[in-house]
């Protein structure tokens, strides 16, 4: 009997660890998007726009396939500040099943840097 007991102190732990990574999942992807997004607001200080649009969607060809360069606003100013950001939703999904919508907004800024000291 106390080897039954381990194995379901076993299992239970296991699905709890999995319910637990399912409910940070959304987070864990809002964190590297945000990445990607930074990378474009500092590739888009040195180019145009246009330019910054396709290195984002280059960007997230692999990794983020239900996004395109034209999902994302991106604005530059006359002191070369840009803003790149996105409003998307996400789901907490647990063994298929949704338990929670979440929207989720990741603008990044970054100004032209001339020298680095």
């Amino acid at each position: 009997m106390k080897s039954f007991s381990n194995i379901v102190k076993i299992a239970a732990c296991l699905v709890f660890i999995w319910c637990v990574a399912s409910a940070a999942k959304p987070y864990w992807n809002k964190y590297w998007l945000g990445n990607d997004v930074r990378s474009a607001a500092i590739y888009g200080t040195k180019n145009s726009i246009a330019d910054t649009r396709e290195f984002l969607a280059e960007r997230l060809k692999y990794d983020w396939p239900s996004f395109s360069g034209d999902d994302f606003f991106i604005e530059k100013d006359e002191n070369d500040t840009v803003t790149v950001g996105i409003e998307y939703c996400d789901a907490i999904n647990v063994f298929g099943v949704n338990l929670k919508n979440l929207e989720f907004t990741v603008e990044k800024t970054a100004s032209e840097v001339d020298a680095i000291l």
